[in-house]
């Protein structure tokens, strides 16, 4: 069966106009409005509620297997990558306040980059057990001060 499209050039769903569930597409618009709902921090009936449709037509054209903060965190990175495709172009026009604001990023990632490394903490040596403690504290160093320790009572 061919598929119609409206004067939008949007698919037009099966039941479009019949009584029942009509079947919603997720347009190319729609995911961006989404997209940019999330960035915004707002939840899931907010942006049913802005799409006109029920949160489980949302969960299931807008968050398949995947949870709200997920999401929101993927919207976020998508956001940056295309402003940074923006500056870099504007940056290869010759604009010079998008050639530094480049410049402060790569440094705040470099930045971000070392201390990531300076906060892992060492790996923490294993702590011996009572065997080995005690075997570690028996072994002669070559001197005798342990003989010039205290002495027990009744020891001459």
């Amino acid at each position: 069966m061919a598929q119609s499209f409206d004067l939008l050039g949007d698919p037009i769903p099966d039941g479009r106009g019949k009584p029942g569930a009509t079947g919603h597409i997720a347009t190319a618009e729609n995911t961006n409005k989404v997209r940019w709902l999330l960035v915004s921090n707002a939840k899931k009936p907010e942006i049913a509620k802005q799409l006109g449709i029920s949160i489980p037509t949302l969960n299931k054209h807008y968050f398949k297997k995947q949870s709200l903060k997920a999401a929101r965190l993927r919207a976020i990175s998508e956001a940056q990558s295309r402003m940074l495709l923006l500056l870099d172009r504007a940056a290869e026009k010759g604009s010079v306040s998008a050639m530094k604001e480049i410049g402060k990023i790569a440094r705040q990632a470099e930045l971000d980059c070392l201390a990531s490394d300076i906060r892992k903490p060492l790996p923490s040596a294993k702590p011996l057990g009572i065997k080995a403690q005690r075997k570690a504290e028996a072994t002669p160093d070559g001197s005798w001060d342990f003989l010039s320790g205290p002495r027990p009572e009744g020891v001459h």
